[in-house]
């Protein structure tokens, strides 16, 4: 039977009282509310002692472990934040470049500089038809390269200077080579006009008009691979016509320029194929010419080859960056959607249909 509350009270053991009773008296008084003598102060200072007691281990945390704000890192610790480049920014630069051959061009130019001096020099010795007449012309020549090629000037004002000095060094070899101007200018047309288009062919394969523009340089090439047919074919064998061979050669190699825009028809190379074919066609017509050779017609023939090809190289350069100059915006309004579902669908085509990996 259930007693109630105060009767369960006294039928405790007497110790259990007694040790209740302790504790009571052991515990302080928790105050119900504000006394009267305390002061909305002193209640304030008791806060932030009581405050400090839970307080304490975080400040010795914190005092451990300090943490560097933002404002006071130096800068050498803050990250570099830059833009990512886009798959599509990387894309349109591969199909459709700017400058290109921007740095190339200052070498060139280093280069033609140097060897423009250097016939400057053969000319004072006697090495060169003209002689001393034809040195001053090559040491102006060389020094306004090696000035395009050591001074900071625009994409297009070095590119326009490329194709001036090349054209007035393709103007004073006319000059002096005496017979046969029209084939001599026909053949320096071809070799400048061919190549540069072949390079803008190779570095903007998806832009159409770069096949126009191959067109265009195969029709300015006709007269002199005409020529090279009819060494052939109406002369009989002799030394010239393994030039002609190799000028007809280039020329049809050249024809990969016409393929499609996943490939760039290896127009770099073939570009300076072009160039070196032309330029051993007229070497070996040179020597094809003499009747007995010594170390001086040697000299000059090897003199005249070098100069050819030194100034067919830096006009087709200059007029490439021409090109681009002038249509690299055009060039740059492509569909990059389209040219991105035929990569990822050449990349289907080419995985493993069996879901493994080629064997290598």
């Amino acid at each position: 039977m259930e007693k109630p509350f105060g009767e369960a009270s006294r039928d405790r053991p007497p110790a259990s009282r007694r040790a209740i009773a302790e504790r009571e008296k052991a515990a302080p008084a928790q105050p119900e509310g504000p006394t009267a003598g305390d002061s909305p102060a002193e209640r304030v200072q008791e806060g932030p002692a009581e405050a400090s007691i839970g307080a304490a281990p975080l400040d010795r945390l914190r005092e451990s472990s300090p943490v560097i704000p933002v404002e006071a890192a130096p800068a050498s610790t803050r990250e570099n934040v830059t833009k990512p480049l886009l798959a599509s920014e990387a894309l349109m630069e591969d199909l459709a470049p700017m400058r290109p051959a921007q740095d190339a061009a200052r070498i060139w130019c280093a280069a033609v500089g140097v060897g423009f001096l250097l016939l400057g020099g053969l000319s004072i010795v006697g090495l060169r038809p003209d002689g001393v007449v034809a040195g001053p012309p090559a040491f102006v020549l060389g020094i306004v390269a090696l000035f395009t090629a050591l001074t900071s000037v625009s994409y297009r004002q070095r590119a326009l200077a490329m194709v001036v000095l090349g054209a007035i060094a393709t103007v004073i070899g006319l000059q002096s080579s005496g017979t046969a101007v029209g084939w001599g200018t026909a053949r320096a047309v071809a070799a400048t006009a061919l190549p540069a288009a072949l390079v803008f062919r190779s570095r903007y394969r998806a832009y159409t008009g770069a096949r126009w523009l191959l067109v265009v340089a195969f029709f300015v090439a006709l007269p002199s691979f005409g020529h090279a047919i009819a060494q052939l074919a109406l002369h009989d064998p002799h030394l010239g016509q393994l030039g002609a061979l190799l000028v007809i050669l280039a020329v049809l190699s050249s024809l990969t320029g016409f393929m499609g825009a996943e490939t760039t028809g290896a127009g770099s190379f073939l570009a300076v194929a072009v160039v070196l074919a032309f330029t051993v066609d007229l070497v070996v017509g040179r020597f094809a010419l003499l009747s007995a050779f010594s170390p001086r017609e040697l000299v000059i023939v090897l003199a005249a080859g070098m100069a050819f090809a030194a100034t067919a190289a830096i006009t087709s350069l200059g007029l490439f960056q021409i090109l681009a100059w002038r249509l690299a915006a055009d060039a740059r309004r492509i569909d990059l959607h389209s040219r991105r579902t035929e990569h990822e669908k050449d990349g289907r085509d080419r995985r493993p249909p069996s879901g493994g990996e080629w064997l290598t």
